[in-house]
């Protein structure tokens, strides 16, 4: 069968039930990136994010039947992905999670020297490592957030949190790293 990507979610996920592999990829792709941040929230490693991720679409592939209720695919497939990600740090034994890599940046529309860009580099690390220092409930709004797909409805949705909750979590794990950064001089963050 012929999967039109613009179908709504539920019928997307029925014909996946079905076994339409088609349907089943048009999926996962549309929640590629959040679930990708909301994975890397959780184990904290970029050497590790393939892996994990990996096996939330194996367990998608094998237990995308047992979703009963197709408008739910969203929280589904979070809380898959969230409980890959913990059953990977168990089995690595990981109690303390250091994240490596870079947010993802906005087009400035101009050019960065290099000086410029490793800074911007430099500040981006900074802020994954103190993102991944926060406890769980900020770090995972945050890098839902920071990954830039969800709107906050879905990112509540996700989380399965109401939205002034999740709106909250994020406003103090902006503020929490904020203030780390001021508070290690490194506040100079360049308007664009």
């Amino acid at each position: 069968m012929k999967v039109d990507t613009t179908q709504n979610e539920s019928a997307l996920v029925c014909a996946a039930r079905d076994g339409d592999k088609e349907a089943l990829h048009a999926l996962l792709t549309r929640h590629w990136t959040w679930l990708k941040a909301l994975v890397y929230s959780v184990v904290g490693d970029a050497t590790d994010l393939d892996d994990v991720m990996q096996e939330v679409c194996l367990r998608v592939m094998t237990r995308i039947q047992t979703l009963r209720e197709p408008e739910c695919f969203s929280a589904w497939l979070a809380m898959v992905a969230r409980r890959e990600a913990l059953k990977h740090l168990r089995q690595k034994g990981r109690r303390r999670m250091a994240l490596e890599g870079d947010l993802p940046q906005p087009p400035t529309g101009r050019a960065e020297g290099p000086l410029e860009d490793l800074e911007r580099k430099e500040l981006c690390r900074r802020i994954l490592d103190l993102a991944g220092a926060l406890p769980p409930m900020y770090r995972e709004v945050f890098m839902l957030a920071h990954a830039g797909e969800l709107t906050y409805a879905q990112m509540a949705e996700v989380l399965d949190i109401p939205m002034t909750t999740m709106q909250i979590r994020l406003v103090r794990a902006r503020r929490m790293i904020r203030d780390q950064l001021t508070r290690t001089g490194e506040s100079k963050v360049q308007k664009r």
